[in-house]
């Protein structure tokens, strides 16, 4: 489902980020009017271009949305924090993949 960030790269087209999470370009753009925490940049073709910043709000609100099954209103009340109670299994996927994205950095600098 998800490949990995090319971690010298600081934005990515829109056809990249739907492949990296498995999603159609349409449903990231449909996501884009529904969490106004997403704002990619949209270059002089009118291309969008995600920053590294709305990647991981992407993920999230692909766990929150297919993985969990989560609907769209509420997801969004939970992207944008004002629920109370966070999810602790949402927090625990954010800092594993984190983690994940350091030991990649690791392994690479190891040349392997």
């Amino acid at each position: 489902m998800e490949e990995e960030l090319n971690h010298t790269k600081k934005y990515y087209k829109i056809w990249e980020v739907s492949r990296m999470l498995g999603v159609p370009a349409s449903t990231l753009r449909f996501w884009e009017t529904e969490f106004r925490q997403l704002k990619p940049m949209k270059n002089k073709k009118g291309d969008r271009i995600y920053s590294l910043k709305d990647i991981e709000i992407l993920k999230e609100i692909h766990y929150l949305t297919r993985e969990k099954g989560i609907k769209i209103a509420k997801a969004t009340r939970k992207v944008s924090g004002t629920t109370t109670g966070s999810d602790p299994k949402l927090a625990l996927v954010k800092k594993l993949r984190e983690l994940k994205d350091k030991l990649l950095v690791f392994q690479e600098s190891l040349g392997g």
